[in-house]
């Protein structure tokens, strides 16, 4: 996907009417880095007047997206005429901006005027340059803009932008600086669940990422959701208090989950109107009504694939926009419960009784709190959290530890490893709490990231020792699970790529043997295609003599892992992970006998049409890896090509 973006102008002192005004600066970029992070584009255009452009540039570099800035005449030129006029600290995000080495600047040579035919060129110009890129990678473009209501007959710039690209077909998504606060709670399975009623799996994350996050933040509807990773042992007072007063709520049916059918009857008991159900049919299976009581009620649909592409997505936004809009501005009764029983009475917002201890209040507004840093997606004020926390009064301490728990996992998420080791840290729990494999794994990955981090080789061992002795506490504590070993599998390898423990084959060797046991050990505890294919990779690696022991348990591994790719396959056919692991299975074999590798390439080349750029990079880093330890350098660098055409050659 590529982002074209643009908007107001920040507003000049004394302006009577605000359009964005100066304190929206802070919320908008949190907005803002917040899509950028669940959409993922590779590419953002636009301008760089002071103003929103400025904020969505600056935004987009700190999620580490590139920016092309299209100017309609030479760097100095545009600062003089569409940044000066704002002073500090507009000037300054300029000048860095200019310099900055991920800012790709595009010089135009227009006449230096501000006229409409002027700005029209430019909005013209800047939707060329996004349609050039996309034509090279096949992606497609959306368009964020962050601008007031426009006022009919008064078009400003952005409007025109916004008018010719919805002329040509691109989605438009509108980020008002100054919103009313209508609230939404997003009700929906997270993760990959099950769906009883097909059998199969679905990742249901893109859902969230790529449709009711930009459709939630096009209406400007102050959002959030029920973060079921950490239980606090308060997120049930926070999610009924969310369900109850939310002005809208947003159910997704998909999977048929427990926890989605239980908080849409909470809310069809406290709220008469706003619920917004949405079942989406998942391509190539059949179509499937809502298995529990709500047939009655209007479901809308929409159409997507286990992956969910980008054109499903925008396809989704459209057909929701109006649906979103109607639920914001009508009160008719969509609850059975308010159209069945006299409930007139029961009117939001519903108090927490009185007699609720002091401490349970201070532990939910606590967790407000650090829910609100988290989605920044900025660690800076998921720090400022971190830090009040710690001598935030009268917090009972199991909540204190589970909030800080909370902050590491998603500090980690943002590369501030350092900080979230510390935070763990302090963190400990004891073996009978439930957040103790949470912490332990987790306090694993940090160590684990710290040491791929630090250039100080006696540090960066001492954290990996760090790291194996959790994972032996996990196992003794009883958490020897596919997870577990599969953490402890990537470790070693990471310690593969050390190039201190390369120096000895008999380290390696011997690092080789341990990672095939855990991935072993974690294959059959949970055999599925993608433990099987790191077991498959670890065993070949080992360096064992290639006797009829070795065949058998090689063979085994291949077969098993085979069987359980085909079905995942059946089960979901555009799965990149399966697709991927069907290649790289069809690569050992041929490596294992001396076989063309044709058919592993064009497996390579069917798995990239599914993949994301994330997936990719891990498949792509999965060959290099193999290709450090034996694999041809023309055998990988013809497949690393294949999943990303502009890769530089492979360099062992």
């Amino acid at each position: 996907m590529i982002i074209v973006y643009a908007g107001s102008q920040v507003d000049e002192t004394g302006r009577e009417v605000p359009r964005l005004p100066v304190d929206a600066t802070e919320e908008l970029t949190i907005r803002l880095r917040g899509l950028i992070q669940s959409l993922k584009p590779s590419l953002v255009v636009g301008a760089l007047a002071s103003g929103a452009d400025i904020i969505f540039a600056r935004a987009a570099l700190a999620e580490n997206t590139p920016v092309r800035a299209v100017l309609p005449f030479s760097t100095a030129d545009f600062r003089r005429t569409s940044v000066e006029s704002r002073g500090e600290p507009w000037t300054g995000h300029y000048d860095r901006l200019i310099d900055n080495p991920q800012v790709e600047v595009f010089e135009g040579n227009q006449k230096v005027e501000e006229t409409a035919e002027a700005f029209i060129a430019h909005n013209l110009a800047i939707l060329d340059s996004a349609s050039t890129a996309a034509e090279l990678t096949g992606e497609s473009i959306w368009v964020i803009t962050i601008r007031p209501t426009p006022t009919p007959g008064s078009p400003s710039v952005t409007d025109d932008l916004v008018a010719r690209a919805e002329d040509r077909g691109h989605l438009t998504i509108d980020l008002n600086p100054i919103r009313q606060r209508t609230t939404a709670f997003v009700v929906m399975p997270y993760g990959k669940k099950r769906d009883a009623r097909t059998g199969r799996y679905l990742e249901c994350d893109p859902a969230f990422h790529k449709v009711y996050r930009p459709l939630l933040e096009d209406a400007d509807v102050v959002w959030t959701r029920a973060d079921l990773e950490t239980d606090s042992g308060i997120i049930h007072s926070s999610m009924l208090a969310s369900l109850a007063n939310s002005d809208i709520a947003l159910v997704d049916l998909a999977t048929t989950n427990f926890n989605v059918a239980y908080e849409l009857g909470v809310r069809h008991v406290f709220a008469a109107h706003s619920t917004i159900l949405v079942n989406p049919h998942v391509l190539g299976s059949p179509r499937q009504t809502p298995p529990f009581d709500v047939n009655m009620i209007r479901v809308h649909s929409y159409s997507r694939d286990a992956d969910l592409s980008d054109q499903q997505a925008e396809d989704a936004i459209r057909q929701l926009k109006p649906v979103l809009a109607e639920a914001i501005a009508d009160r008719t009764i969509d609850s059975p419960a308010h159209d069945w029983f006299q409930l007139d009475h029961v009117a939001r917002p519903f108090a927490q009784r009185s007699a609720i201890p002091d401490t349970v209040r201070r532990a939910v507004e606590a967790r407000q709190r650090i829910s609100n840093a988290i989605r920044s997606s900025d660690a800076v004020p998921m720090l400022a959290e971190a830090a009040w926390l710690e001598t935030a009064p009268e917090i009972p301490e199991d909540v204190r530890r589970a909030l800080r728990i909370e902050l590491a996992v998603a500090l980690l998420d943002e590369a501030s490893y350092a900080e979230a080791h510390a935070l763990l840290d302090l963190a400990q729990p004891t073996m009978d709490d439930p957040l103790h494999r949470l912490w332990l794994q987790t306090r694993v990955m940090a160590c684990r990231r710290l040491g791929e981090q630090t250039a100080d080789p006696s540090e960066k061992q001492e954290l990996w020792r760090t790291a194996r002795n959790l994972l032996l506490d996990a196992e003794l504590a009883g958490y020897a699970d596919s997870e577990t070993y599969g953490i402890w599998g990537g470790l070693i390898k990471r310690q593969l790529q050390d190039e201190q423990s390369s120096d000895d084959p008999a380290v390696v060797n011997s690092l080789f043997q341990e990672m095939a046991e855990k991935y072993k050990a974690g294959f059959e505890l949970d055999p599925n295609f993608y433990t099987g294919v790191n077991l498959v990779m670890a065993l070949r690696l080992g360096n064992r003599e290639r006797d009829t022991s070795f065949r058998d348990e090689l063979n085994e591994a291949i077969t098993v892992t085979r069987f359980l790719n085909r079905l995942a396959l059946a089960n979901d056919p555009t799965d990149f992970w399966a697709l991927v692991t069907r290649a790289e299975l069809s690569l050992y074999e041929a490596l294992e006998h001396n076989g063309e590798i044709d058919i592993a390439a064009q497996q390579y080349a069917e798995a990239v049409r599914y993949g994301r750029p994330g997936p990719i990079s891990i498949a792509t880093f999965q060959l290099e890896f193999l290709g450090s330890h034996g694999a041809p350098d023309d055998v990988i660098s013809r497949l690393t090509k294949i999943l990303n055409p502009a890769r530089k050659e492979f360099d062992q």
